[in-house]
């Protein structure tokens, strides 16, 4: 077809998308480019603000913890109600004045320090514990004796000395910090932040978004909010950076921007949900989402444009073509709407018309010159056989063996006529084959003993018809290349059979014993563009295929090979044709 005559090239409609795609798809990846711009600025916006508003509100928390630390200390140091707490060996009204006045100067710092949930004093002499009140929620027996427990044992005091520390009091979280006299140790002083109070401040931060504050273990200190997990927790690496972050809960993406404190060690993070974040762009972003099923859809209404204007009368065009190829010459094509396939359509029309009448007449000259040809071919036998013939005449005759001059010549005349019958396209396998016999026979009068054949042929394919002298020259050929008089009688056998692949050709045989050819000669052969180099070599092989390609084209095939023990073996696969030509004067060609 025309894949095998053209370069490699590309439909239109596959143009037309390429081009198409051309221009849409960088447009496409610009509104992309846009999109995630976009949401990056956002998203550098708020970590930019809530950056800001958590450093800012860890520094007051520091500030308030300085100031405590330093009141604390200053109780410690210079209260005389404080040193006189811690004292054995005074009386009732003086010890509670003293407990009374430590409780009223606690309370009043904590009305000053929003952030603190409970000041507490102990004297360990005494094991009086005094509180300013009990943050909420929390059990007073259970805080009372957390603290008892912990200034009584000095392996569990000594890590919260000197610093706020973080510590669990049943479920809750707190910041820790006590205060004692260094020479003594008799009374201390301490306060108790809950992670919950402090993240007080910013509970509103954001709709859907929550506060937390966590540990350097990435812990999580305060209570969080309920669309978090239970097992949420912060990456340790990324608290120390006080950066901003995506992270994933569950599947559910969130950003994070986190700041740490350095004087207690905690983090504190904003964490928000991106689709709470982007809500803004959501709308934007779904635009950017359906651009491509829109660009879709407008591809497929331009391609069903594109194919009802522009490729349907080409692939017309194309079909029509197709179809005279194949020898239709009666293809038209449709008027067409638009004036340059008109104008086509209508120059095409007018061509076949002109083609039409010009086949004609080159096809009833190719029909004369095939004719002449086959007639020039058929007279193409070799002279050498008829003298031999006549030799063997004389040599039988001067043996005085007339039954065998009179049998060599019956066959040499029937062999003969056979030739002489130039007039005849086709002829049956019967004749064909007692053709051949006569040609046989005379060799066999040359060869006696050296030489034997046989021929063998289905009955239902004596009537079928093929070219004239389409076997006798792979015969001829056998007995002149193949045959040895040294050695085991030369043995020459034809046979004729349905072809067992296809029941609609027949398998034609010529095998012999003899010397046999080349593997490379087998192959020159069997070419289909075989050409013999010079009149005497492989003539009459040639002239079988080429008479062959004129009769019935590819469906004949010739095939050459080895024979299982020597010689060669060639093989025709013909069809199965039993329709009667007329000669050139009207008469039967196989009468």
């Amino acid at each position: 077809m025309f894949g095998k005559s053209m370069k490699k090239t590309r439909k239109l409609s596959s143009r037309f998308v390429l081009l198409f795609s051309a221009v849409t798809l960088p447009l496409l990846l610009i509104l992309f480019a846009v999109g995630h711009y976009a949401q990056d600025v956002v998203l550098t916006q708020v970590a930019n603000s809530y950056q800001n508003l958590v450093n800012s509100n860890l520094n007051m928390i520091d500030r308030s913890l300085d100031d405590i630390t330093t009141n604390m200390v200053y109780n410690v140091d210079h209260d005389e109600n404080f040193q006189k707490f811690g004292q054995t060996g005074l009386s009732d009204s003086e010890y509670y004045f003293a407990q009374m006045e430590l409780i009223q100067r606690n309370s009043a710092y904590r009305s000053y320090y929003h952030t603190v949930d409970m000041f507490y004093v102990y004297s360990k002499p005494n094991n009086v514990l005094a509180t300013t009140n009990v943050m909420t929620d929390t059990d007073h027996d259970q805080v009372s004796s957390w603290i008892t427990q912990t200034l009584n044992n000095q392996e569990a005091l000594r890590p919260l000395m000197y610093q706020w520390t973080v510590i669990q009091i049943g479920q809750e979280h707190y910041l820790h910090r006590v205060v004692s006299d260094d020479t003594s140790n008799n009374a201390y002083i301490g306060a108790l932040i809950s992670m919950n109070t402090l993240k007080l401040p910013l509970k509103d931060v954001r709709t859907g978004g929550d506060v937390l504050f966590a540990d350097k273990d990435g812990m999580i200190l305060s209570q969080p909010s309920g669309s978090l997990s239970k097992e949420f927790r912060l990456p340790a690496d990324k608290l120390a950076q006080n950066t901003s972050f995506s992270y994933s809960d569950g599947g559910k993406k969130l950003f994070i921007i986190t700041s740490q404190s350095p004087l207690s060690g905690i983090s504190m993070a904003v964490v928000l949900p991106y689709s709470d974040l982007l809500k803004g762009l959501k709308q934007f972003q779904t635009v950017i989402n359906l651009l491509p099923l829109f660009v879709l859809v407008i591809l497929l209404i331009y391609l069903f444009v594109f194919r009802r204007i522009i490729l349907t009368p080409i692939l017309q065009l194309l079909g029509t073509i197709r179809r005279v190829k194949d020898g239709d010459m009666e293809m038209k094509l449709p008027e067409s709407q638009i004036t340059e396939f008109a104008i086509i359509n209508h120059t095409f029309n007018n061509m076949m018309d002109e083609i039409k009448d010009l086949k004609i007449d080159v096809y009833e000259e190719r029909l004369n010159a095939q004719k002449a040809e086959l007639k020039h071919l058929q007279m193409q036998i070799n002279p050498h056989f008829f003298l031999n013939t006549m030799n063997i005449i004389f040599q039988l005759a001067d043996l005085k063996r007339y039954e065998l001059v009179k049998k060599t010549v019956r066959h040499m005349v029937g062999y003969f006529r056979f030739m002489l019958g130039t007039s005849r396209d086709t002829i049956t396998l019967s004749q064909e084959l007692e053709h051949i016999r006569n040609y046989l026979e005379i060799q066999k009068m040359r060869y006696q003993d050296s030489f034997d054949f046989e021929i063998a042929c289905t009955e239902e394919l004596l009537d079928a018809r093929i070219p004239s002298l389409l076997i006798q020259p792979f015969v001829e050929n056998a007995m002149i290349h193949g045959m040895s008089v040294k050695g085991e009688p030369f043995l020459l056998q034809i046979m004729a059979a349905r072809d067992v692949d296809s029941v609609d050709r027949m398998l034609i045989e010529v095998k012999d014993n003899g010397k046999g050819i080349s593997a490379g000669l087998m192959e020159e052969l069997a070419a289909d563009h075989y050409k013999p180099s010079s009149e005497d070599n492989h003539i009459g092989i040639w002239n079988v295929k080429k008479r062959a390609a004129m009769r019935y084209g590819s469906l004949a095939r010739i095939y050459f090979q080895p024979n299982e023990i020597k010689g060669l073996v060639v093989r025709l696969i013909l069809p199965i044709d039993y329709r009667r030509e007329q000669d050139e004067h009207g008469a039967d060609a196989g009468r």
